[in-house]
């Protein structure tokens, strides 16, 4: 997925499809609970003024336009952050709108943008492209334009700002044209309407405005977090409802996908040229019926071509997780065209509509079976590198072993030449050792489940209700921890629990049981991340294994994530 993080001053083409609704999000982190930042989108004209007081969309004034710029909510993230949603779409925009200023504001009373941790803006479209806009050089401003939207010619571009004002949300609307009322006895009305314009607050009245927004959001806090968790459509209730997919056509790999969905293309084309639209027979133009049928057909053509124009567009982006929004894209759009051409009869098919929804489905299915495949593929050949790390240390350590073992051998027999009876008990202990830790490794050799479970955790990448739960075969388990601390997570894993079992590969699976309900990814079940603290699973272990002591670390060390809060914050 294209993905650009824009420095200050920077600016790229918005590389959007017609009729697109990009997302706008303005995300920050705060130490302080009640800190909110609110998020404006400003449409201005050439000379950077309003085009009305119409023209600012925020939490209370939610829509510009029937949606061409709309404020959606306001949400507490896992991670322990906040943020603003919003929708923008360009293809709406008046001509007349220039530009649009998207601002993050600050109550004074709460202090200043510079003192947020992580504030930043991202821009997403459904195609996949996002654009991400990180606040910069901002310090005592309590207002700022993180961003703007703007026409270059033909085209729509995006551009990092972080643009601050110092004098409060006031002096930034002034400053763009916003007319602001003294006597106004009342905020932004919630759905304003071309006959009443909605008149703005004045200072005194805009800060009691923030105040009480404030304490409702507060009031509002477990309820933000309980509608975060609901499942809001189809596609992603697929996915975490039991942690499956319900495939619409089960096939056993992705090659019988592929040979499906050359076979359905084929009935399409032949479907396409005789069945796939329908029109008018009895349309004259100038009475001439010859003229009309003419008509109907270059019109047919033209709907039809539309409509697998939008058809194709859905296939290139289909996914699992978007099935059921990209089947209801096509089923709007083939209503839309059939709207057009109403007065000519014109339809699609519904024999025709049918089979492009099951190349949708198919598609879908088909994309999930192949990244199935690839990561079946990249857990086995993790395993098999895995398997041979621990062979070699098992065959290395027991060459050790066996040589210790010989040489304790010979130096006993010395021992018992000289009559030495201290040395002939110092060199029995040690050949007895080298003996036990011999029989140790080849019965590690033997059985394969032997091993270590552990419990560890990463703040700074997963936050502080996130835990693995895994086991190693390794010698040195702490090695293998060591190998996933690398370049795929930004921080050293914490180690909270390491407890050694004859049957590891057994706990881990009923560890593995026991938090199942709470597993992260409920789709691949080889990533081993669940909701827990390590003291959950702690007793988990306890109540599994009867372990009355166990080496535990409740706190996550994560020395680096907070050296490197630290320096961020100038300490």
């Amino acid at each position: 997925m294209p993905h650009a993080i824009l420095p200050k001053g920077g600016n790229s083409t918005l590389p959007i499809h017609h009729g697109e609704t990009l997302s706008v999000d303005l995300t920050w982190q705060s130490s302080t609970a009640n800190v909110d930042v609110d998020l404006f989108l400003i449409m201005v004209d050439a000379s950077g003024q309003v085009i009305s007081n119409e023209a600012v969309v925020f939490y209370n004034q939610r829509r510009y336009l029937d949606g061409a710029v709309e404020y959606l909510a306001d949400a507490t993230r896992r991670t322990g952050g906040r943020e603003h949603s919003a929708s923008v779409s360009l293809a709406l925009m008046p001509d007349d709108v220039h530009r649009i200023a998207i601002a993050a504001s600050l109550d004074s009373s709460e202090g200043v943008l510079g003192r947020l941790d992580d504030l930043r803006l991202l821009v997403k479209s459904p195609s996949g492209v996002s654009f991400e806009i990180p606040a910069s050089g901002l310090s005592n401003e309590n207002v700022a334009v993180m961003g703007e939207l703007y026409r270059r010619n033909a085209d729509w571009k995006i551009r990092s700002v972080s643009q601050g004002w110092t004098g409060g949300l006031e002096s930034f609307l002034g400053e763009h044209g916003v007319t602001i009322e003294e006597e106004a006895p009342v905020a932004l009305s919630a759905s304003p309407t071309s006959d009443a314009v909605p008149s703005w607050p004045a200072s005194a009245r805009l800060s009691d405005l923030h105040d009480l927004e404030h304490r409702i959001r507060e009031k509002e806090a477990v309820l933000r977090e309980l509608e975060s968790m609901i499942v809001e459509t189809r596609e992603l209730k697929l996915l975490q409802d039991l942690g499956i997919y319900e495939f619409a056509h089960p096939l056993d790999d992705a090659v019988q996908y592929k040979d499906r969905l050359d076979t359905l293309r084929t009935d399409l084309k032949a479907v396409a040229k005789e069945r796939g639209v329908t029109g008018a027979s009895n349309w004259a133009v100038n009475g001439n019926v010859k003229d009309g049928a003419r008509m109907v057909r270059e019109q047919c053509r033209l709907m039809l071509r539309a409509y697998n124009a939008e058809a194709d567009n859905c296939i290139r982006t289909v996914r699992s997780h978007n099935l059921e929004s990209t089947v209801s894209r096509l089923t709007r759009a083939k209503d839309s065209i059939e709207k057009l051409g109403r007065s000519m009869a014109i339809q699609i098919t519904g024999e025709y509509h049918d089979l492009r929804l099951a190349e949708i489905h198919l598609t879908a299915d088909y994309h999930l079976k192949v990244a199935e495949e690839r990561e079946a593929q990249r857990a086995i050949r993790e395993e098999l590198r895995e398997q041979e790390k621990v062979e070699r240390e098992l065959q290395k350590a027991r060459e050790q072993f066996e040589k210790e073992r010989d040489q304790y051998a010979a130096a006993l027999q010395i021992a018992v030449s000289s009559g030495d009876a201290d040395a002939i008990a110092t060199m029995q202990e040690r050949l007895d050792k080298a003996e036990y830790n011999l029989r140790d490794i080849v019965n590690r050799e033997a059985n394969a489940k032997t091993g270590y479970v552990y419990v560890i955790s990463n703040l700074g990448a997963f936050g502080d209700q996130i835990v693995k739960i895994g086991m190693t075969r390794r010698l040195e388990p702490t090695e293998r921890i060591r190998e996933l601390s690398g370049a795929g997570v930004p921080f050293l894993y914490d180690v909270h629990v390491l407890f050694f079992s004859d049957d590891a590969a057994g706990l881990e699976a009923q560890l593995h049981r026991e938090f199942e309900a709470r597993r992260v990814n409920r789709i691949n079940l080889r990533r081993e991340f669940f909701y827990a603290t390590p003291y959950e699973v702690r007793e988990a272990v306890r109540r599994i294994v009867g372990a009355t002591t166990l080496d535990f670390r409740e706190e996550a060390e994560a020395s680096e994530f907070r050296r490197s809060m630290s320096m961020s914050k100038g300490d």
